[in-house]
């Protein structure tokens, strides 16, 4: 069964099986959610504490595929410790991503 969504780039609606609007052409990206919350939530935990203790360095994002970013706060000490700040609080709420797009958080979402 499918459902009608809104394509993401001209706003027309669309079956969540179209991977091509059929409006503007445009590809859309619809991603399963995700089934195993438990060890998502896991991956938030060990990047707060991992960004927590040495987080200034950018380490977290370096183990999460954020090379460049990583090096950035490497060079900069966590962006004189307001970055490092900003990326803590990002994963507590659940704005973090990895290099995937993977979200990662302290909190357990459904």
């Amino acid at each position: 069964m499918s459902l009608n969504v809104f394509c993401r780039y001209c706003g027309q609606q669309i079956s969540d099986t179209d991977l091509v609007c059929g409006h503007c052409d445009s590809r859309q990206n619809f991603t399963e959610p995700s089934r195993d919350a438990s060890r998502k939530n896991y991956e938030g935990v060990i990047a707060f504490v991992v960004c927590f203790f040495f987080g200034v360095f950018g380490i977290h994002r370096f183990i999460y595929g954020k090379i460049g970013t990583g090096i950035l706060m490497l060079v900069t000490v966590g962006g004189f410790g307001i970055w490092w700040l900003i990326d803590l609080i990002r994963i507590a709420i659940g704005h973090f991503t990895d290099s995937r797009g993977n979200r990662l958080s302290l909190i357990h979402d459904h």
